[in-house]
């Protein structure tokens, strides 16, 4: 009998998975339009870092602003900046792959992987990495408000 029990348990949770609606993207021009801006966005952003360019990471960020790096560590936007111009970050090369944006309105998450060369104080930065980066659409533009990276063994 409780093999039976089991057995449409698991049969009842497969079904339910199967039927359940996934998020998906939104569809049509508009949606690509969003999509294609904000892979266009990331690209500015890692440029900006390869750069040093502490400007165009301020146009990215919004004010609210929080990054969660790879060592568990939060910082706010102004530290973030703050690193970058003091120079304790020196990143050579950013390559992004695996990117999907899921559009929410107006806000969207982009997912994706990097890999990367650089240091942090002298120490390597982690060669790959899987993000989750948050924005918000503010008076037509997007702008970041989230970053989390883990660090890809």
């Amino acid at each position: 009998m409780k093999c039976k029990i089991a057995m449409l348990l698991l049969a009842t949770a497969f079904l339910t998975n199967a039927q359940t609606p996934k998020s998906q993207p939104a569809e049509g021009t508009d949606a690509i339009a969003q999509a294609k801006a904000l892979i266009d966005l990331e690209n500015k952003w890692v440029a900006a870092l390869v750069k040093s360019d502490a400007a165009t990471l301020d146009s990215i960020f919004d004010e609210s602003y929080v990054d969660t790096d790879e060592h568990s560590q939060r910082s706010d936007k102004q530290a973030v900046l703050a690193v970058l111009k003091s120079g304790d970050l020196k990143i050579s090369s950013i390559k992004l792959s695996d990117m999907h944006v899921t559009l929410y309105g107006d806000a969207a998450v982009v997912i994706g992987a990097s890999a990367q060369a650089g240091n942090f104080k002298g120490q390597p930065l982690a060669a790959m990495i899987i993000f989750t980066d948050t924005f918000i659409k503010q008076k037509g533009k997007w702008r970041a408000v989230a970053s989390h990276r883990s660090a890809v063994m």
